[in-house]
């Protein structure tokens, strides 16, 4: 499984049902109403103010430290496929996934340049992130900032989301983009009512994939150099520039 093609597709955002099923309000319209177990005690009227808190924690956030956890739902085996490892991020576009596994490839990406480092192979894959901004846009919402809003329409989650995604401590948001993509069709994001933190994310691909990712250990501005994020090639793997 490629998170180039899933995350980087792009962290992050939609599902199976936010493609052709169901239908989105405008940013000044409601939802449907969650179940009462499901979701906090009290939400703004308007998804697009939970929307604001997000940017207003990103906004707020020069750098993140994390676990995360990632499933990988394949319809055409019907199968999941559970990794994980250590997300780094840092503005403006700074991001590492260090994956546990070794079959796993780890990514890499310095604001202007990505690298995908294949362990097994042994391969690096070298691009330049300008030519990857379709693969970048679901990951916009870990840098916060006014495009989230240009950029993707909201409502709160259906009910069915809600059960999957949501607790009496988070709002579940439906995100789709405005402008067609031709790699995902939106996000589900599960955010900390009082924080507008983001604590987990599904990005729904055109394919009828889904990527799950789940934070832990959050900590914020701790102070990430920037080589942090450069790849350098200490194991003589092929590097290939695209």
């Amino acid at each position: 499984m490629d998170l180039l093609t899933t995350c980087f597709l792009s962290l992050q955002l939609c599902f199976s049902s936010m493609g052709s099923a169901g239908h989105y309000e405008s940013l000044t319209e409601k939802g449907a109403e969650p179940s009462s177990a499901k979701r906090p005690a009290w939400r703004p009227e308007k998804a697009s103010s939970v929307l604001t808190l997000v940017q207003a924690f990103y906004d707020g956030t020069a750098d993140l430290q994390a676990t995360f956890s990632q499933t990988h739902w394949n319809p055409s085996y019907g199968s999941n496929t559970k990794t994980g490892g250590t997300l780094k991020l840092k503005k403006p576009g700074m991001m590492v996934w260090d994956y546990s596994g070794r079959a796993d490839p780890d990514y890499f990406a310095d604001g202007e340049q990505l690298w995908m480092v294949e362990h097994d192979t042994r391969q690096v894959i070298h691009t330049q992130l300008s030519a990857n901004n379709e693969l970048m846009a679901p990951m916009k919402f870990l840098f916060g900032g006014e495009q989230l809003l240009r950029e993707f329409k909201v409502r709160y989650a259906k009910t069915d989301k809600i059960t999957r995604y949501g607790d009496k401590d988070h709002h579940v948001l439906q995100l789709k983009p405005k402008s067609k993509n031709t790699r995902y069709k939106g996000l589900v994001l599960a955010v900390h009512a009082t924080t507008g933190r983001v604590d987990s994310f599904v990005v729904y691909n055109t394919d009828g994939s889904t990527n799950l990712f789940e934070l832990r250990a959050i900590r914020t501005n701790v102070g990430l150099a920037d080589s942090v994020f450069r790849f350098v090639n200490t194991k003589n793997y092929v590097e290939t520039n695209e």
